[in-house]
């Protein structure tokens, strides 16, 4: 038996951290996010005398993309039956359950399972709501949007454990629901193919994101947002939970990626989602 399996990893515009169960349990959650054509590729290869498992990624290691959901979502169907791509999620966060990462949302699982550029709402149960965006509007945000990898590491539990614990205390509860607010501000702007009022939102997710904790956006990372907002970018955007990882730049992607080099990473959105070759 041979199994050929691959997934997306993701994008957050907006929404962030209020997808993790604290939050959405008592205010419900909402997440913009993308799936991008960087990949987790796995293979499983067994026969009646061994069982051979690999995995494959096209970058960088704790980069803020919804890696470990990506991953795990890829071992789960290489070494299941199982194809409904719900199932395989709500599996994915039942083993973040186990393995006691109480701050894991769902929207990394959910982003590379179904590919495609979403606004997902977390309550009960996970609605997926799919942006009707004509193909040209699609190739410019594209052509706007540019990643740099920070270079230091991005460890989730810590920074969202960090944000739930304060939470927990009363005292970021605000930001998030701004947070929260910020990517249904964000979906109307893209529907309306409003890209200034898109790029103004980027920027107040960062502030509002900045204000959930100190960790969150450390001065490595203010030092290269500020490169980047001098050297063609009009906003940006500190993925996953923050703390290191990547940052969404949007503005000149040519002027960004002169600038930033070997740290640039350049991408095109992912339709296809979790798909088995």
């Amino acid at each position: 038996m041979i199994k050929k399996i691959r997934a997306p990893v993701r994008i957050d515009f907006g929404g962030g951290t209020t997808d993790i169960k604290e939050f959405s349990s008592k205010y419900g959650g909402c997440v913009l996010n993308a799936a991008i054509n960087k990949h987790v590729s796995g293979h499983l290869e067994a026969t009646d005398r061994k069982v051979s498992l690999e995995y494959l990624g096209d970058i960088p290691t704790s980069s803020g993309l919804g890696t470990s959901g990506a991953m795990t979502l890829l071992w789960l169907a290489l070494i299941s039956k199982e194809k409904n791509k719900e199932k395989l999620c709500e599996e994915v966060y039942k083993i973040s359950q186990a393995r006691e990462l109480f701050a894991d949302g769902k929207q990394d699982q959910y982003a590379s399972a179904f590919g495609g550029i979403n606004f997902m709402e977390f309550g009960k149960k996970v609605k997926i709501t799919p942006l009707k965006l004509s193909k040209n509007f699609v190739k410019k945000l594209e052509n706007s949007l540019i990643l740099v990898y920070t270079g230091k590491p991005h460890y989730s539990g810590d920074t969202n454990g960090a944000v739930i614990k304060d939470l927990k205390k009363g005292k970021n509860l605000s930001n998030l629901k701004r947070i929260k607010q910020i990517a249904i501000e964000m979906k109307s702007a893209l529907e309306k193919e409003d890209l200034a009022k898109f790029a103004e939102l980027l920027n107040e997710e960062t502030n509002q994101r900045e204000k959930l904790h100190p960790m969150i956006v450390p001065k490595s990372t203010k030092t290269i947002i500020q490169q980047g907002l001098k050297n063609g970018a009009v906003a940006a955007k500190v993925l996953g939970s923050g703390g290191g990882g990547s940052i969404l730049f949007f503005g000149d992607k040519a002027r960004l990626k002169r600038y930033f080099g070997e740290k640039a990473i350049t991408f095109k959105f992912d339709f296809s989602g979790l798909t088995w070759l």
